[in-house]
């Protein structure tokens, strides 16, 4: 049920095209939406920044525009955020919710065609995200057109430079949604540093194509490293998302975590959509 519904996204198109162009902008955004940040951030060098919308309340952030990317449009702080800067920025959100509380909040509204027929773990929505902040930095995204995979692991360590750093946060992140367990992002020279020595027995998994990664997956003879050869991080991503459900045939496992375990999504939607009151 749910392997064929992200197969079928999976097959889908996800280049979503804009006119609008930005040499420099703040962008907000959580979850899967943060990974899609942290990506163009790496990719521009800085001139779109990612921030955490929380965060954002303490940051000045006027004068410069301002994306908000959320699929739903619904989590609160996003929304509270857009609307402390109307009129101070100009402001943007990438959204597959046209009539949310967080586009009617913004100036400009840039539409993702996504739909489902049911609660999935972004997949094509962060594909959609990642590609339109592309377009609008004026990046124009190397695609490597593969049916590459690998075999993922239990508990793996994702490493990443650059915009692959993004998609190691992404990464891990559906490890969590969809099984459940505990994984790892990290930049690349961050993990040489400390995380390497967590990773005994453990997958790593090396997102890029610098001397350095060549030279991080060549050393590594201690544990099982999968290194993707490959810079354009949406290629990553689709790489790792065909391996991911490849995993999810192989393990037999056609469920989502997330969805299974109420108590847990109480505690997650509760703090996502509603003001906490702090």
């Amino acid at each position: 049920m749910y392997i064929e519904e992200i197969e079928r996204e999976l097959n889908q198109e996800f280049r979503v095209e804009t006119d609008i162009r930005l040499s420099q902008a703040y962008v907000i955004g959580a979850g899967d939406s943060f990974a899609s940040s942290i990506t163009i951030e790496g990719e521009t060098g800085g001139r779109f920044r990612a921030i955490d919308p929380y965060d954002g309340f303490s940051f000045d952030l006027k004068g410069k525009p301002t994306i908000f990317v959320s699929v739903s449009g619904k989590p609160f702080y996003n929304i509270r955020l857009a609307r402390k800067l109307k009129g101070s920025s100009e402001t943007y959100a990438i959204t597959a919710n046209p009539s949310s509380q967080l586009a009617e909040s913004v100036d400009h509204v840039i539409k993702i065609p996504y739909q489902s027929k049911k609660p999935l773990p972004g997949t094509l929505s962060f594909l959609m995200t990642t590609y339109v902040l592309f377009k609008i930095a004026g990046i124009e995204p190397n695609i490597e057109e593969t049916q590459d995979t690998y075999t993922l692991g239990n508990n793996p360590f994702f490493v990443g430079s650059n915009g692959n750093y993004g998609i190691s946060v992404f990464a891990y992140l559906k490890m969590s949604e969809i099984f459940g367990i505990q994984s790892n992002a990290e930049r690349t020279e961050q993990f040489c540093h400390s995380p390497v020595f967590s990773t005994k027995g453990r997958q790593i998994v090396i997102l890029g194509n610098s001397e350095r990664e060549k030279k991080l997956a060549k050393f590594i003879d201690f544990t099982d490293v999968k290194f993707t050869g490959i810079r354009d991080p949406i290629s990553n991503a689709i790489i790792f998302l065909k391996s991911l459900l490849s995993k999810m045939k192989r393990d037999n496992w056609d469920k989502i975590f997330f969805l299974d375990c109420r108590k847990i999504l109480n505690v997650s939607s509760n703090m996502i959509y509603y003001d906490s009151g702090s």
